[in-house]
């Protein structure tokens, strides 16, 4: 048998295991498995794409994963023997983090759903929560979407059981369409408000912030909202018009245990925000990214940014990570999230944000005029400036003046213009 030990160009030095048992020696019985010190080295490389399209990979020590561990334990009050349904993709972002790592450190049962699974059965991660009683489930509004599409099938299904439904990409604005309606669907099968906990998460900071679940029959947190003018312009303002020009945000919880969050200016330099500002969050924590591998430049205008109050002074000399994600700190210290710095479009000046494009689509009437799932949002740059192009999938039923009219409203609430080909 040839082995072969592939050195790949760029990527970091691999140590490879041999599995099979003729080429290993039988273990003395006095054998122990060599437990390494968790330091500075690199545990594992989270992959990221720019708006750009270039791909980068964010470097995560073994210190920063074992620290995220205990801190996800303390946030979600893991106990060990409890059992975890896990629906994200095991080898990256949450699905590995709750999935994977955290559930090994505190022993906890895990039984993974793989997308195709999920493709075949919507409503399999839902039976499996009913079967084994599961405590937590790990899952993203597409698959809250799905099974509440697909439940009719399924009419004896109990989630009494569960004590936080952890929502990956409920730091996205059309997160809470997709939260309430799931909640409307089986909170008469036993699924209690307070244990939906959405969280906000970026491969440099890795968990941002997620809440924690309530006592039951305790308020939900208000939730936030807001004029897409005001937003368009980078501040917080409460809606007072039409409701479609409204975007309705959720919390996403407190910042982690042991971290610390500023709101800084998205452009220029990372000046702190003023408490009616929108800016970009960064987190000073011992559990996130270290490094962006191979690119010290940018890891510097990333990973060590020092804010600074009006006059341009530093506030300090503590580090903190740029984690991309825009929002701002409302009362009681709860963290709001409206969009990602990665999908902000500029146009004549103004700022809008993909995914509150996104959001203000699925709100105006979409069921009527074109698919939920199947919505794009970029921009063009025209003459220096910034021009957004939204592509949605006409349904075949919905005529062409419902979708003349379905667009107008949509670019109606971010102020926007029509603009004619050539």
């Amino acid at each position: 048998m040839l082995m072969v030990v592939f050195c790949l160009p760029g990527w970091p030095r691999m140590k490879w295991v041999v599995t099979d048992t003729k080429y290993l020696t039988k273990p003395s019985k006095d054998w122990q498995p060599h437990i390494p010190t968790a330091n500075t080295d690199t545990a594992y490389i989270e992959y990221k794409a720019s708006k750009e399209g270039t791909v980068m990979g964010v470097a995560v020590s073994k210190i920063a994963l074992l620290t995220h561990c205990q801190a996800l334990t303390q946030a979600c009050n893991y106990c060990e023997g409890e059992t975890l349904v896990n629906v994200l993709d095991c080898k990256k972002d949450m699905g590995l983090w709750h999935g994977v790592l955290t559930s090994v450190m505190n022993r906890i049962h895990t039984i993974t759903v793989p997308y195709a699974v999920m493709k075949a059965c919507p409503m399999s991660w839902v039976q499996r929560v009913h079967i084994h009683k599961a405590r937590v489930a790990v899952v993203k509004c597409r698959d809250l979407h799905w099974a509440m599409m697909a439940h009719r099938d399924q009419r004896d299904t109990n989630l009494s059981s569960i004590r936080m439904l952890i929502v990956a990409d409920g730091a996205n604005p059309w997160s809470v369409s997709s939260c309430d309606a799931f909640l409307n669907v089986f909170q008469s099968h036993g699924l209690k408000p307070e244990v939906i906990c959405p969280c906000a998460s970026s491969p440099e900071a890795l968990t941002v912030a997620i809440r924690r679940p309530g006592a039951r029959g305790t308020a939900l947190p208000a939730r936030a909202i807001l004029s897409m003018g005001g937003l368009s312009h980078g501040v917080i303002r409460v809606n007072t018009e039409d409701k479609n020009s409204a975007l309705t945000v959720q919390d996403v919880g407190h910042v982690m245990p042991g971290a610390l969050m500023c709101i800084v200016k998205p452009d220029g330099p990372p000046q702190l925000c003023k408490t009616d500002e929108i800016g970009e969050i960064v987190l000073n924590s011992r559990a996130g990214g270290t490094l962006y591998y191979g690119l010290p430049g940018v890891t510097k205008n990333t990973f060590e940014v020092i804010p600074v109050n009006q006059a341009g002074a530093p506030i300090g000399d503590i580090p903190f990570t740029r984690t991309g994600l825009l929002g701002f700190v409302g009362p009681g210290s709860l963290v709001f999230v409206v969009g990602k710095n990665e999908g902000l479009l500029t146009v004549s000046g103004r700022r809008h944000n993909a995914d509150d494009l996104v959001a203000t689509a699925l709100a105006v009437e979409p069921v009527k005029t074109v698919y939920r799932g199947r919505i794009a949002v970029f921009s063009v740059t025209v003459f220096y400036d910034e021009r957004i192009v939204i592509v949605a999938e006409q349904r075949p039923d919905a005529s062409e003046e419902d979708s003349f009219q379905w667009m107008s409203r949509v670019l109606q609430v971010h102020v926007l213009c029509v603009f004619s080909p050539l």
